[in-house]
């Protein structure tokens, strides 16, 4: 009886399944790049893995300092999985390629976006400004999974004058 029993609890240990649960690495490792002044993003190694970063006009200026803003339906923070790697010129067509194919999408239901301006200057002349990108309470939430981050460092951009 002995056996029996500890053969039921081994197989039903062994059969027990985990789930589908995929969880996304979130490790970007391209410089922050641009589709205009508005649409920012970073890709990881291999151009699967994409966080997009939608902003409007008054959150990209030339005033110095820092300016924290909510994500909202205007100011999004997308995260896509893609079947291969994207082109560079992907963000940057005014109708979307059909492929390569989007695996997963999340798309932030909340966070705070916090964006640091500076001024480059060369020559004693301003030619561009730099913008460091942080968000905090970065929570992603679909169906399946819920993904938090407390801090999430977006990167570096550079515009040039």
């Amino acid at each position: 009886m002995k056996k029996l029993i500890t053969l039921i609890i081994t197989i039903s240990l062994f059969s027990c399944s985990d789930g589908d649960f995929d969880v996304p690495s979130f490790e970007f490792t391209t410089d922050v790049e641009s589709c205009g002044e508005y649409v920012i993003y970073k890709k990881n190694d291999t151009s699967t893995e994409v966080i997009i970063l939608t902003l409007t006009p008054t959150n990209i200026g030339t005033t110095e300092g820092d300016k924290t803003v909510a994500i909202s339906t205007t100011l999004s923070v997308v995260y896509r999985i893609f079947e291969d790697g994207i082109g560079t010129n992907y963000f940057c067509q005014s109708i979307p390629p059909s492929t390569p194919k989007i695996l997963k999408e999340l798309i932030a239901e909340s966070g705070t976006i916090n964006i640091a301006t500076a001024k480059v200057i060369t020559n004693e002349v301003v030619t561009g400004y730099t913008y460091t990108i942080t968000i905090s309470d970065l929570l992603f939430n679909d169906a399946d999974e819920r993904i938090l981050f407390q801090s999430f460092d977006f990167g570096i951009l550079t515009v040039n004058l």
